[in-house]
């Protein structure tokens, strides 16, 4: 008995102090990595120590799409870690139309004619109001910087 508690006591005491090497990539290259809100430095990262358990990763880079999430790290020797980060353009949104009311994404809600946006690559849905009411719904797909000019019911290109 004595045995198996010391023999416990070393494996909880190897698991507490017990580090996970980190290895991080990204697309694009010289992203800013954040652990619990503390920098780690640019990708790509090698052998970043971490102990296991929840934790908080940002990642950040100038005219890309910041990525946050939480992992939970479990106790092994290594964990390597790939992302992606979605490119944001610069759009230019018109049109002739009045009286209209435009919302992107359920989050970017604008009256003027004429708007410029930052929005991140992919899809995105809008959708337009005339008198409160929805007149139009459309998805569009964001991939390079553009204009576009709304007209009611002719669909967006891209």
């Amino acid at each position: 008995m004595k045995y198996l508690i010391s023999s416990l006591a070393v494996i909880i005491i190897n698991l507490i102090s017990a580090q996970v090497s980190l290895n991080i990539n990204a697309i694009p290259r010289g992203v800013e990595v954040l652990i619990d809100g503390e920098s780690v430095g640019k990708t790509p990262l090698k052998d970043v120590m971490i102990r296991p358990g929840m934790h908080s990763f940002e990642l950040n880079k100038k005219g890309y799409a910041s990525l946050k999430h939480s992992v939970d790290v479990n106790p092994a020797e290594s964990l390597k870690m790939d992302y992606y980060l979605n490119p944001i353009y610069s759009i230019k949104f018109f049109t002739e139309e009045s009286g209209l009311r435009f919302e992107l994404n359920d989050v970017h809600k604008w009256r003027k004619n004429k708007i410029r946006l930052e929005i991140e690559a992919g899809e995105h849905f809008l959708r337009v109001y005339q008198n409160n009411k929805i007149i139009d719904e459309q998805t569009f797909t964001v991939d390079e910087p553009k204009s576009i000019e709304y007209i009611i019911k002719k669909k967006i290109s891209g």
